[in-house]
């Protein structure tokens, strides 16, 4: 006796987000983005449900990825400029608001795919809040 497969959920492409979780710092983020915008190439070809899975997963992990990269790169900016100007007592904020969001955004990706695998491994098609509508 076999039993039938389960159709692709598209599961694997929301999986990757936690990547994030990669102890290399900086290095998990890029990871778990690049690896959602990646998995869209070969999912979209295995059923609408992945497909439509792996497009909402694709949406988040473009944008997680450009505004964790932005981030970044404003706060190294700041540390650079903060270079050039003369030594003077600052406090942490003001300097360290770039990084703050940074985790801030971080720990929102972790909810938002922790959620979107197991509704996408459910055989549910994962919609995020924002974003056209998948169709």
């Amino acid at each position: 006796m076999t039993q039938s497969a389960r159709p692709a959920t598209g599961a694997s492409a929301w999986a990757l987000g936690l990547l994030v979780l990669l102890p290399i710092p900086l290095l998990g983020p890029l990871a778990a983005g690049g690896g959602m915008v990646a998995a869209y190439g070969s999912l979209s070809r295995q059923g609408p449900l992945a497909a439509a899975n792996a497009r909402s997963a694709k949406r988040w992990g473009t944008f997680f990825l450009l505004v964790s990269t932005g981030l970044l790169v404003l706060q190294l900016g700041i540390a650079v400029a903060l270079l050039w100007m003369p030594p003077q007592p600052r406090g942490l904020f003001p300097v360290a608001i770039p990084m703050t969001l940074y985790v801030v955004v971080c720990v929102v990706h972790l909810v938002v795919v922790i959620v979107g695998t197991l509704r996408a491994r459910r055989g549910e098609v994962v919609r995020i809040p924002f974003g056209r509508s998948a169709t």
